[in-house]
Order: C-alpha cells, then structure tokens, then sequence
C-alpha cells in the first residue's frame, strides 16, 4: 500500500513590517499514528521542525489545517537571509548539508536549515561566524537545544 503526503496549512505571524506578505506556510507530512509527522523544513512558522508530529483538521478544499504540535523530535529550524543574492547560496547550502543537516532555499537568499541535535552545536557556531562576518543574518524558528 502506498502511503501519500499531505499538505498542512499553517498560520505565519508577521513581523511590525507586515513581513512575510502570506498570512500562511504550507509544509508537508506523512500520516502516522497519531498525527502527521513534518516533512520539509519550515520558511516562516515558527516553533515547527522536521519530523515533529502534528494535529491538523482537514478542510473541505482537501488540505488540513494546522492544529498543534503533538510530539516535537528534537530538531531545531533556523533561517538565513543571506547579504548577497543567489551567487553565495550553493556554497552555503553544500556546507550545512556537509555537516549533516538540511537546507532548503527560497526568494533567492533565505535559507531554511533543519538541524538534527547532534549536528545543531556545529551548525550553531557555523551560522554565528557567518553572522557575525555578516554574512546573512540569522533567526531562530525553533530552537530544542535544551529538550
């Protein structure tokens, strides 16, 4: 039997800038036994990681909705808005994914890195010598160091 993702549709918080312009994030999940475990890496939601499982009520569009978290799994998101366009993002990219995590890139300079807990201590040193050679600049969407 085939298993098949589903899209799950969660509310963005914008900032005092009206930023991100879309009031939602879609990621994507596999149904598990009590939820749907996350698939992709989180742009703009917040306090959502890789492989967490989550509650969603399902819309009458065919989507579902986000409800709320029923088990995170220890991964942290971050997120890099890099100084410069497109040219610098594979070099970058290429070493988060060296050093074991994910990244995945939007809008050509906003990356999004899903950090395993073993691998998120040098993750962390690495984004905060980037950040402080400015580099990018760097937010934490999720943050399960200390779970």
């Amino acid at each position: 039997m085939k298993r098949e993702g589903v899209e799950i549709w969660f509310p963005v918080k914008r900032d005092e800038k009206g930023y991100p312009k879309q009031p939602w994030e879609q990621l994507y999940a596999w149904p598990v036994g009590d939820g749907f475990q996350i698939d992709n890496v989180p742009f703009f939601v917040k306090d959502i990681a890789v492989g967490d499982v989550v509650a969603a009520r399902p819309r009458e569009t065919g989507w579902y909705q986000f409800d709320h978290v029923v088990r995170a799994n220890g991964h942290s998101t971050f997120r890099i808005w890099l100084a410069q366009k497109a040219s610098a993002a594979p070099t970058v990219i290429e070493k988060i994914r060296q050093m074991g995590c994910q990244a995945e890139l939007t809008l050509n300079r906003l990356i999004a890195i899903d950090a395993p807990p073993a691998q998120e201590p040098a993750l962390w040193e690495y984004l905060q010598r980037g950040m402080t050679r400015g580099d990018w600049d760097l937010q934490v969407g999720c943050s399960r160091r200390d779970q």
